[in-house]
Parts: structure tokens; sequence; C-alpha cells
């Protein structure tokens, strides 16, 4: 029983890890299937990713507890957070956009940026307003085929409202934008689905003491 014990523990704590990171390469492989871009916050996207690794600081929970080094584990946790509220953008720092090279994101975000009147120049990969009102910056990351869009506001305008104009526009370009599923999305979903897998085979290799664990706690 005691061996017992440690094996639905090791399942459970797979099933924990790998489970939310499988969820995110699967989602990630459909969102670059669709036809279209998908655009979200960076704060949302900060937040998505954090709660992907969060399992990871439970890894040596069952460890510590068995020992008298718990404390170690509140050392951890507060640092964690610590780096979480460094770290995390701010609400009107940008956007992610998912499903897009960085060249195609350059052209729809000029063509937003000019459908709603705002006028500018490119230096590099950063666009600069012609009134030196603010500021956007292109990085793209090509491993997960998205861009990250930075907005860096010089005015005293409310950043919310500029977001929520620029959103719209690029939404709207966005509509007009078809294309076939990415090879980049197939070998994501493919990914995803071979970590789901994992997680699952040993749960239905361990299927009855996992039953036994959970008769037990709840009687």
């Amino acid at each position: 029983m005691f061996a017992s014990g440690y094996q639905v523990t090791d399942v459970l704590m797979l099933v924990l890890c790998v489970g939310p990171v499988a969820t995110y390469f699967l989602t990630l492989g459909l969102v670059n299937s669709h036809a279209r871009p998908c655009i979200i916050t960076s704060r949302a996207d900060f937040i998505s990713l954090t709660i992907v690794l969060i399992p990871l600081l439970v890894v040596p929970l069952p460890t510590l507890a068995g020992s008298s080094h718990l404390w170690l584990l509140g050392l951890a946790t507060l640092g964690f957070a610590m780096a979480f509220h460094r770290l995390l953008p701010a609400a009107d720092a940008g956007f992610v956009i998912y499903n897009i090279s960085e060249k195609r994101c350059r052209r729809l975000v000029e063509d937003a940026l000019r459908s709603i009147g705002w006028h500018g120049s490119w230096s590099a990969e950063t666009w600069h307003d012609r009134d030196g009102r603010f500021a956007l910056s292109l990085r793209s990351f090509t491993p997960l085929r998205n861009v990250t869009l930075h907005v860096e506001h010089t005015d005293g305008i409310d950043p919310a409202v500029r977001l929520a104009a620029l959103r719209a526009a690029m939404e709207h370009e966005f509509r007009s934008v078809s294309q076939m599923p990415s090879t980049m999305g197939a070998c994501l979903v493919m990914v995803g689905v071979a970590l789901m897998i994992i997680p699952l085979w040993m749960v239905s290799r361990h299927i009855d003491q996992l039953v036994d664990a959970v008769t037990y706690l709840f009687g």
C-alpha cells in the first residue's frame, strides 16, 4: 500500500505537470490552424503562460512535506510571486498576435493605423507616431508563430482608449485574412496530443490504485 501510494502520487504529479503544457501546445496548434490571426493582450498571454508553468512549483511538495524543509517551498513561492509581479505586463502594454508572420503583421498594423487616421513612419521594427504621442514595436517569435506588439505611450491620452481603438481596427483588418492551416500549427497539435497521451497512459496503468485512493479519500 505504501508503494502504491507513491505510484499514485507520481501519476498525479505527472498529470498535474504535463497536462497544462499539453493543453497549451494543443491550443496553440489549433489557433495556428485557423484561417485568421488571433489577438490577445500581452498581460493575458503572460498570465496564461504562468498558469501553465505553475504546476512545476508543486513537484517538490511531496518530498518537502515529508521533511522539515517546508520553509523552502514557502521561500520559493514568495520568490515566484515577486518575480510574477515584476514581470507582469501592464494592462496597456500591448498585444500578442498568434497565427501570423511578422511581415504580414506589419502590413496589417499599418492598414489598421491608417484606417483610424494615425500616421507615422517605421524605424527598424518600431513605428513612431508623427506627432510623437506613442510608438509601436514589433517582435516576432517564430517557433510559436506569434508577434508581440508593444505600445509605448508618451502623451496624456488614456492608454485604454487608444488600445481599444487599435484593437478594434486590427480585428477589422484580420477579418479580411484567409490563410491555409500552417505547418507550425499541425506540429504544435501533434506535440500537444503526444504530451496528452503520456499522462493518459500512466493513468490507465495505475487506474486501480487511483480508484482505491479516491475511494479512501471520499469514503
